[in-house]
């Protein structure tokens, strides 16, 4: 499976593509303050050149509010607090929904105790994690996030079965200018990259997927019947089974073959999806300013270092996707061909009208 045929794009001005995608979510039963979350948190991944978190997930939304296993009028509430915990019960809400409430209200408390935890249950997929570690950064606060994703796609080593979610972990850390932000699956490569080689009948890069007879493979609808395999071997499926155990187990959620069942019940069966939210306050051990000012020169000791061959800058996590937002307010948002043809049929199916964009563009 071979194709050099380039990628083709939509440049979209963002405010239309918010609009749009807004539109979509309240024609398919949610709240406007819900969908109102959904889209601006969504685009952010495509703003952010993270395309496989944005908006070419609609679908999996869209299908999971058509089936009943999301709520799109459910709003999250606190069923439980300790000085430093929270407990949120997402009542079937999507995860961006879920994900802004306990974000939100876990600053608060951890501005009040120095550190804090929140456990979400009962909420879809959060998907670009980083988002929400930003947030706490931009707040002067480290922030930890970890999620037990569905449907289960890694193999764990020495297996062949799809066991553990891709089970990413995000971690934002405020500085002098933009925060410090680590994003990361713990499989290999994270799905989505696999699903958009398949809408162009690509391969996908050696190493990272097996099929389901567990050989490796490069063709990626063999990777999406096998399992991914996990980032840095042991080191990886430890990683991965660990943020399981936190997001899931400890978080009141399910894991492994009960998830994947209660995930796809019509059942109000609280704590089926569950996803951790830490936060901890500088200032609680010290001078904040302090702090970032030791993480400022640190950054830029690394930065100024010797380069490889071929490479122009060192890049702190999160300061290329700051840069690629910078230029994609300006430019417009890039969307394959292929995902925003998928989005009109969905909004011609629930008769929302499609804007005008500007033509397609390698």
């Amino acid at each position: 499976m071979h194709n050099n045929q380039p990628r083709r794009y939509y440049r979209i001005d963002m405010t239309v593509l918010t609009r749009f995608i807004k539109d979509i979510f309240v024609a398919n039963g949610c709240s406007e303050n819900n969908a109102d979350i959904m889209a601006n948190v969504c685009i952010e991944a495509d703003l952010r050149g993270h395309s496989i978190q944005g908006i070419d997930h609609i679908y999996s939304i869209l299908r999971d509010l058509d089936n009943g296993v999301l709520l799109g009028d459910a709003a999250p509430r606190i069923i439980s607090e300790t000085g430093a915990t929270l407990l949120i019960d997402g009542a079937g809400c999507p995860g961006y929904v879920g994900g802004v409430f306990a974000t939100e209200h876990l600053i608060q408390k951890a501005r009040r105790m120095g550190t804090a935890s929140a456990a979400l249950q009962d909420a879809g997929d959060l998907f670009m994690l980083g988002y929400y570690a930003e947030q706490f950064a931009r707040a002067g606060l480290i922030g930890l996030v970890f999620t037990n994703t569905w449907p289960p796609r890694v193999h764990p080593t020495g297996g062949i079965d799809p066991v553990l979610g891709t089970n990413p972990l995000a971690i934002g850390i405020p500085t002098g200018g933009i925060p410090m932000v680590f994003d990361s699956a713990t499989s290999t490569s994270a799905i989505g990259h696999v699903r958009l080689a398949g809408y162009h009948d690509e391969d996908i890069a050696p190493g990272i997927a097996i099929d389901a007879d567990g050989a490796p493979t490069v063709n990626p609808y063999q990777a999406l019947q096998g399992a991914l395999t996990p980032m840095a071997g042991h080191k990886g499926f430890g990683l991965g089974l660990c943020i399981a155990l936190l997001s899931g187990a400890m978080a009141g959620g399910e894991l492994g073959s009960r998830l994947d069942i209660v995930a796809r019940s019509r059942e109000g069966t609280q704590g089926k999806r569950c996803h951790l939210f830490i936060a901890i306050d500088p200032a609680a051990f010290g001078d904040a300013a302090e702090a970032r000012s030791r993480a400022d020169v640190y950054l830029a000791e690394i930065k100024a270092g010797r380069r490889m061959p071929g490479v122009d800058e060192i890049m702190i996590p999160g300061e290329r996707s700051a840069k690629v937002r910078k230029d994609n307010l300006k430019q417009g948002i890039p969307i394959l061909a292929e995902v925003w043809n998928r989005i009109c049929r969905f909004a011609a199916d629930a008769g929302v009208d499609i804007p005008s964009v500007k033509g397609e563009q390698s």
